[in-house]
């Protein structure tokens, strides 16, 4: 993060109710360094701050949470307390994108806009990346928003309020229940025309991504058939037979009917219940805008509480099982929409992750240990990432078609009968060290 502060700004700091002392701060790409006179040097990452306020010249910063948290105060920063709390905000918003695997270019803005959502409403920092929008309120209380691509509807500039208007059309943005926009940017003057094209290059991008890749997969189906599946298979977005129609056998037979996949989802339809078994495909590109070489994948619901998930672009190596509802919750039956919110929610994880299944999956001993930093990070930056690990339960590998089977039949049988979150299959250890075998460690 390039900083317009000086290189060493004086001032002066000091905790609440202590006196302030004299003080140097220092802000780079990683975060912000801070000396005093009365006591050793210390830094901290963007990341590491949770709140920042500005107010008489005062600039308070809360560095953690928990037992180490730190509230530090700065003053006597002249004209420069409110670039030094833009530049707090700014490196944290990049920092905690880069955390959650969003790339943003070194020069890429980073917008201070009005907005009103509902009954909300206040001031953000906007960003967009590849993949859709965040909308970061000043006001700390309130969570960001994070509007993927495939979940924005209409665009409309408002020309009378220097405004636009967008409406929602998925999780990540849902439609307002009295009609109007999701998301409204508003006050923005002459600059709204090219906010409203950057929402709206995102949403038609997503639509021409999935015409390219629904046109790929099956270019010999019904104009109608493609036009349907290409509407509702939306980056990611999980979609089965009923919703697809006579494009659903097409996309079957391509992508599923086809050796090595064609064996075990026969294996997961039958255990999920033969042709009524719930059943979705899913699709997106690996990069935004480069439909080649897409991510396809599939989700089977499975009895006792558990959908499997199988990415059919890394070859076969591994099926992912995951919990629908919390274990204690449930009695043997799931509630209307459980599992569709399930696939949903594990579809959304994969998205957010760039289709990296490790985070999800690793074992906790793994996941703590120096290499999997990246995949700390990132869970730690994506609620959907960590949620898909909550409900992770473990992972079969496909060595061969009798073992993988005959784990994932007893996994099932286990998991119909457990009601604590925290158990583990007792098979999950020999199947990671399986995982770890297979190619060298990279079946994930």
């Amino acid at each position: 993060m390039p900083s317009q502060l000086p290189a060493h700004l004086r001032c002066a700091a000091h905790r609440p109710g202590e006196t302030p002392v004299e003080a140097q701060l220092a802000l780079d790409d990683a975060g912000i360094s801070v000396e005093v006179a009365s006591g050793p040097a210390w830094t901290a990452g963007y990341r590491d701050i949770t709140t920042v306020a500005v107010q008489d010249g005062l600039v308070t910063v809360d560095f953690g949470t928990g037992p180490g948290a730190e509230r530090w105060q700065f003053e006597r920063l002249g004209t420069m307390s409110a670039l030094l709390v833009q530049l707090l905000r700014d490196g944290r918003l990049r920092q905690r994108l880069e955390d959650g695997l969003v790339q943003l270019d070194r020069d890429a803005e980073i917008d201070l806009v009005e907005y009103e959502a509902g009954a909300e409403a206040g001031v953000a920092q906007l960003v967009y990346h590849d993949r859709g929008a965040v909308l970061a309120p000043i006001d700390e209380r309130l969570p960001w928003r994070r509007v993927r691509r495939a979940d924005i509807g209409s665009v409309a500039h408002e020309a009378a309020v220097g405004g636009v208007a967008i409406g929602g059309a998925g999780p990540s943005l849902r439609p307002s229940p009295d009609g109007g926009p999701a998301l409204r940017l508003v006050r923005l003057g002459p600059v709204a025309v090219e906010h409203a094209k950057r929402w709206s290059a995102l949403r038609d991008g997503t639509a021409a991504d999935a015409t390219a890749i629904v046109t790929g997969i099956v270019p010999d189906a019904p104009f109608g058939a493609r036009s349907l599946a290409s509407r509702l298979m939306l980056e990611g977005r999980a979609v089965g037979p009923a919703d697809l129609g006579d494009a659903w056998p097409l996309l079957e037979a391509a992508t599923l009917g086809i050796p090595p996949f064609d064996e075990s989802y026969r294996v997961l339809r039958a255990i999920g219940g033969g042709e009524a078994a719930p059943r979705w495909l899913a699709c997106a590109p690996v990069d935004a805008g480069r439909p080649e070489g897409p991510k396809i994948w599939f989700v089977v619901g499975l009895p006792g509480n558990l959908v499997s998930l199988e990415l059919v672009s890394e070859g076969s190596h591994a099926t992912y099982l995951f919990r629908v509802v919390p274990r204690a919750s449930f009695t043997g039956t799931l509630l209307p929409g459980a599992l569709e919110a399930a696939v949903t929610g594990i579809s959304e994880a994969l998205i957010d992750a760039r289709f990296l299944r490790e985070p999800m999956a690793l074992p906790a001993a793994q996941l703590a240990a120096p290499p999997a930093l990246r995949y700390r990070l990132a869970l730690a930056a994506l609620p959907s990432l960590a949620a898909a690990r909550w409900a992770f339960v473990a992972r079969v590998v496909h060595r061969d078609p009798e073992s993988w089977e005959a784990a994932l039949r007893d996994l099932v049988a286990w998991h119909a009968t457990s009601r604590d979150d925290s158990a583990e299959w007792p098979g999950r250890v020999a199947q990671e060290a399986q995982v770890s075998e297979a190619a060298g460690g990279s079946a994930g």
